[in-house]
């Protein structure tokens, strides 16, 4: 079936022991005794990831990008294609140049 991963999400008023998550030891934690956590996440590649930085990855497969330096452009490795569109500079040293796919750049 795969790996599973555990999320317990609860609210800061709870309390909770080591036991209620099935481990050993009697410690006892509090809101206190933990980091609050606000906020919308995307659980992807076993990577927690923060919503307001998706700008940062594919806006179809959702895997992080990656940069381009020679052509000054962000790319999905997963996808093989660019995430930025070229300009019509003809004359720019980057857009004009720049191949159909990432892939094709190497």
């Amino acid at each position: 079936m795969g790996r599973k991963m555990t999320l317990y999400l609860d609210p800061d008023e709870r309390m909770w022991t080591m036991k209620d998550l099935g481990l050993h030891g009697d410690v006892l934690f509090t809101a206190h005794s933990r980091h609050t956590i606000e906020g919308t996440y995307l659980l992807t590649d076993d990577q927690i990831v923060r919503l307001e930085v998706l700008q940062n990855h594919c806006v179809v497969c959702l895997s992080s990008l990656s940069y381009n330096k020679a052509y000054d452009a962000h790319y999905c490795k997963v996808c093989d294609e660019w995430r930025e569109e070229a300009c019509d500079d003809e004359a720019c040293d980057y857009c004009s140049t720049r191949p159909d796919k990432p892939s094709g750049s190497s």
